[in-house]
């Protein structure tokens, strides 16, 4: 199963605002589950990538104190017609990628 991400940008001045909407439960793994009295498994984001047309734009590395179903905004160099992509990866192996031409 991948990590679902909903992502908008638009370049205004060859500056770029990407925003991004990631479904993931975030867990850190200290949280105890009450019928059970154990802690629940850790599932976080530990690493996340932007970039623009195939060049790293910025990377990022995340711990269990996000949390769930972090939204990130951020601005990077970039013009109408720019291909952009943000890549995740959790704990677990899990991965998720999105990308988008900007208007």
């Amino acid at each position: 199963m991948s990590i679902k991400i909903r992502m908008r940008g638009k370049s205004t001045g060859g500056v770029a605002e990407i925003k991004a909407l990631i479904k993931h439960p975030m867990e850190s793994g200290v949280r105890m589950d009450k019928k059970t009295g154990k802690p629940f498994p850790a599932k976080f984001i530990n690493t996340v990538e932007v970039t623009v047309n195939g060049v790293k734009a910025i990377d990022a590395q995340w711990s269990g104190a996000v949390s769930a179903n972090p939204y990130v905004a951020v601005k990077v160099k970039a013009n109408s017609g720019d291909e952009i992509a943000i890549s995740l990866s959790d704990n677990t192996g899990e991965k998720g990628t999105h990308s988008l031409k900007l208007k």
